[in-house]
Protein backbone atom coordinates (compact mmCIF):
# COMPACT_ATOMS: atom_id res chain seq x y z
CA UNK A 1 0.00 0.00 0.00
CA UNK A 2 2.50 2.74 1.42
CA UNK A 3 4.75 1.56 -1.52
CA UNK A 4 1.75 2.06 -4.06
CA UNK A 5 1.33 5.62 -2.63
CA UNK A 6 5.16 6.49 -2.88
CA UNK A 7 5.09 5.52 -7.18
CA UNK A 8 1.63 7.58 -7.65
CA UNK A 9 3.71 10.22 -5.84
CA UNK A 10 6.75 10.28 -7.56
CA UNK A 11 4.93 9.63 -10.83
CA UNK A 12 2.99 13.01 -9.99
CA UNK A 13 6.08 14.79 -9.13
CA UNK A 14 7.64 13.33 -12.01
CA UNK A 15 4.70 15.00 -13.77
CA UNK A 16 5.08 18.59 -12.49
CA UNK A 17 8.25 18.49 -13.22
CA UNK A 18 7.96 17.62 -17.34
CA UNK A 19 5.28 20.59 -17.52
CA UNK A 20 7.03 23.31 -15.88
CA UNK A 21 10.10 21.98 -17.88
CA UNK A 22 8.45 22.44 -20.91
CA UNK A 23 6.49 25.60 -19.28
CA UNK A 24 9.80 26.80 -19.29
CA UNK A 25 10.65 26.22 -22.81
CA UNK A 26 8.09 28.01 -23.82
CA UNK A 27 8.35 30.85 -21.69
CA UNK A 28 12.02 30.81 -22.93
CA UNK A 29 11.49 30.71 -26.34
CA UNK A 30 9.06 33.61 -26.47
CA UNK A 31 11.56 35.80 -24.92
CA UNK A 32 14.25 35.15 -26.47
CA UNK A 33 11.79 35.82 -29.66
CA UNK A 34 11.14 39.32 -28.42
CA UNK A 35 14.78 40.21 -27.92
CA UNK A 36 15.35 39.14 -31.67
CA UNK A 37 12.28 41.68 -32.20
CA UNK A 38 13.85 44.17 -30.63
CA UNK A 39 17.25 44.13 -32.14
CA UNK A 40 15.72 44.13 -35.55
CA UNK A 41 13.96 47.29 -34.16
CA UNK A 42 16.85 48.86 -33.05
CA UNK A 43 18.99 47.80 -36.91
CA UNK A 44 16.12 49.65 -38.17
CA UNK A 45 15.98 52.60 -36.28
CA UNK A 46 19.99 52.81 -36.82
CA UNK A 47 18.95 53.12 -40.41
CA UNK A 48 15.97 55.43 -39.86
CA UNK A 49 18.52 57.99 -37.78
CA UNK A 50 21.54 57.27 -40.14
CA UNK A 51 19.00 58.63 -43.61
CA UNK A 52 17.81 61.62 -40.88
CA UNK A 53 21.61 62.42 -40.30
CA UNK A 54 22.27 62.56 -44.39
CA UNK A 55 18.98 64.43 -45.12
CA UNK A 56 20.36 67.07 -42.78
CA UNK A 57 24.03 67.23 -43.81
CA UNK A 58 23.01 66.98 -47.36
CA UNK A 59 20.68 70.50 -46.83
CA UNK A 60 23.21 71.73 -44.83
CA UNK A 61 26.11 71.76 -47.37
CA UNK A 62 23.21 73.13 -49.98
CA UNK A 63 22.14 75.63 -48.46
CA UNK A 64 25.87 77.05 -47.10
CA UNK A 65 26.95 77.34 -50.40
CA UNK A 66 23.78 79.09 -52.20
CA UNK A 67 24.39 81.09 -49.05
CA UNK A 68 28.05 82.05 -49.71
CA UNK A 69 27.36 82.49 -53.70
CA UNK A 70 24.38 84.41 -53.66
CA UNK A 71 24.49 86.11 -50.53
CA UNK A 72 28.12 86.33 -49.78
CA UNK A 73 27.88 84.76 -46.15
CA UNK A 74 30.95 83.44 -45.24
CA UNK A 75 30.83 79.99 -44.77
CA UNK A 76 32.55 80.02 -40.88
CA UNK A 77 29.46 82.35 -40.11
CA UNK A 78 26.74 79.96 -41.42
CA UNK A 79 28.36 77.18 -39.74
CA UNK A 80 28.34 79.04 -36.56
CA UNK A 81 24.88 80.21 -36.98
CA UNK A 82 23.87 76.44 -37.55
CA UNK A 83 25.47 74.78 -34.90
CA UNK A 84 22.83 75.30 -32.15
CA UNK A 85 20.36 73.45 -33.93
CA UNK A 86 22.25 70.57 -35.72
CA UNK A 87 24.00 70.10 -32.18
CA UNK A 88 20.54 69.61 -30.41
CA UNK A 89 19.20 67.63 -32.83
CA UNK A 90 22.52 65.35 -33.09
CA UNK A 91 22.13 64.90 -28.95
CA UNK A 92 18.61 63.84 -30.03
CA UNK A 93 19.82 61.88 -31.56
CA UNK A 94 22.64 60.29 -29.34
CA UNK A 95 19.58 59.94 -26.82
CA UNK A 96 17.81 57.24 -28.96
CA UNK A 97 21.10 55.09 -29.39
CA UNK A 98 21.82 55.35 -25.98
CA UNK A 99 18.35 54.22 -25.34
CA UNK A 100 18.26 51.58 -27.57
CA UNK A 101 21.32 50.36 -26.90
CA UNK A 102 20.38 50.23 -23.38
CA UNK A 103 16.88 48.73 -23.39
CA UNK A 104 18.78 45.51 -25.65
CA UNK A 105 21.19 44.98 -22.70
CA UNK A 106 18.87 45.26 -20.39
CA UNK A 107 16.27 42.47 -22.28
CA UNK A 108 19.34 40.32 -22.76
CA UNK A 109 20.36 40.31 -19.12
CA UNK A 110 16.62 40.02 -17.85
CA UNK A 111 16.18 36.95 -20.66
CA UNK A 112 19.32 35.16 -19.17
CA UNK A 113 18.02 35.65 -15.33
CA UNK A 114 14.60 34.17 -16.67
CA UNK A 115 16.87 31.39 -17.80
CA UNK A 116 18.41 30.76 -14.74
CA UNK A 117 14.67 30.95 -12.64
CA UNK A 118 13.26 28.71 -15.10
CA UNK A 119 15.88 26.28 -14.53
CA UNK A 120 14.74 24.25 -11.57
CA UNK A 121 11.04 23.55 -11.85
CA UNK A 122 10.43 23.03 -7.78
CA UNK A 123 6.78 23.75 -7.09
CA UNK A 124 7.83 26.84 -4.70
CA UNK A 125 9.70 28.55 -7.77
CA UNK A 126 6.53 29.48 -9.02
CA UNK A 127 5.54 32.24 -7.20
CA UNK A 128 8.97 33.60 -7.55
CA UNK A 129 9.09 33.32 -11.55
CA UNK A 130 5.56 34.93 -11.41
CA UNK A 131 7.11 38.05 -9.54
CA UNK A 132 9.78 37.84 -11.94
CA UNK A 133 7.77 38.04 -14.88
CA UNK A 134 5.74 40.88 -13.79
CA UNK A 135 9.42 42.26 -13.00
CA UNK A 136 10.55 42.13 -16.58
CA UNK A 137 6.88 42.82 -17.69
CA UNK A 138 6.86 46.32 -16.10
CA UNK A 139 10.83 47.10 -16.45
CA UNK A 140 10.06 46.38 -20.35
CA UNK A 141 7.00 48.85 -20.58
CA UNK A 142 8.89 51.74 -18.97
CA UNK A 143 11.76 51.63 -21.12
CA UNK A 144 9.63 50.82 -24.37
CA UNK A 145 8.12 54.45 -23.30
CA UNK A 146 11.31 56.11 -22.61
CA UNK A 147 12.33 55.24 -26.57
CA UNK A 148 9.14 56.00 -27.91
CA UNK A 149 8.89 59.33 -26.52
CA UNK A 150 12.76 60.26 -27.90
CA UNK A 151 12.09 58.79 -30.93
CA UNK A 152 8.94 60.48 -31.19
CA UNK A 153 10.71 64.00 -30.52
CA UNK A 154 13.82 63.46 -32.60
CA UNK A 155 11.33 62.94 -35.50
CA UNK A 156 9.29 65.89 -34.68
CA UNK A 157 11.96 68.34 -34.35
CA UNK A 158 13.82 66.90 -37.61
CA UNK A 159 10.79 67.52 -39.41
CA UNK A 160 10.31 70.94 -38.14
CA UNK A 161 14.06 71.56 -39.68
CA UNK A 162 13.81 69.74 -42.93
CA UNK A 163 10.34 71.46 -43.95
CA UNK A 164 11.96 75.07 -42.59
CA UNK A 165 15.46 74.66 -44.64
CA UNK A 166 13.51 72.98 -47.70
CA UNK A 167 11.19 75.83 -47.69
CA UNK A 168 14.61 78.35 -48.13
CA UNK A 169 15.90 76.16 -50.84
CA UNK A 170 13.01 76.04 -52.62
CA UNK A 171 13.66 79.30 -53.38
CA UNK A 172 16.64 78.72 -55.44
CA UNK A 173 19.75 80.81 -55.20
CA UNK A 174 17.42 83.94 -54.15
CA UNK A 175 18.23 82.92 -50.80
CA UNK A 176 18.54 86.28 -47.93
CA UNK A 177 20.82 86.29 -44.92
CA UNK A 178 17.65 87.77 -43.69
CA UNK A 179 15.30 84.89 -44.63
CA UNK A 180 17.72 82.57 -42.85
CA UNK A 181 18.03 84.10 -40.11
CA UNK A 182 15.01 84.33 -39.92
CA UNK A 183 13.94 80.90 -40.57
CA UNK A 184 16.80 79.55 -38.12
CA UNK A 185 14.63 81.71 -35.34
CA UNK A 186 11.32 79.98 -35.90
CA UNK A 187 13.50 76.76 -35.75
CA UNK A 188 14.96 77.90 -32.47
CA UNK A 189 11.68 78.43 -31.63
CA UNK A 190 10.11 75.28 -31.91
CA UNK A 191 13.41 73.15 -31.66
CA UNK A 192 14.23 74.25 -27.87
CA UNK A 193 12.74 72.70 -25.19
CA UNK A 194 11.67 75.16 -22.09
CA UNK A 195 14.50 73.57 -19.98
CA UNK A 196 17.13 74.95 -22.65
CA UNK A 197 15.58 78.52 -22.54
CA UNK A 198 17.92 80.09 -20.49
CA UNK A 199 20.89 79.36 -23.07
CA UNK A 200 19.51 78.90 -26.21
CA UNK A 201 20.63 82.41 -27.51
CA UNK A 202 23.66 82.29 -27.05
CA UNK A 203 23.80 78.87 -28.58
CA UNK A 204 21.86 80.54 -32.20
CA UNK A 205 23.09 84.01 -32.04
CA UNK A 206 23.69 85.09 -35.47
CA UNK A 207 26.37 87.46 -36.52
CA UNK A 208 25.22 90.91 -38.26
CA UNK A 209 25.45 91.33 -41.50
CA UNK A 210 28.36 93.16 -42.79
Amino acid sequence: MREGYTSRTRMTTNHFAEQMGCLAREVIASYEARVSSVEQIIEATHEMLETSRNQREAMRGQLRETLSRAASLRKRDFDGMMQGILARQEARERAVKEAMRGYLTEQRALAEALKEALTGGEAEQIGAIKGLLERIAARREAREREVKTLLAEFQSKQKVMVQALGGLLSNGGSVRVKEFKATLMAIQSQHWSKRAEGDKGSSLKCKEEP
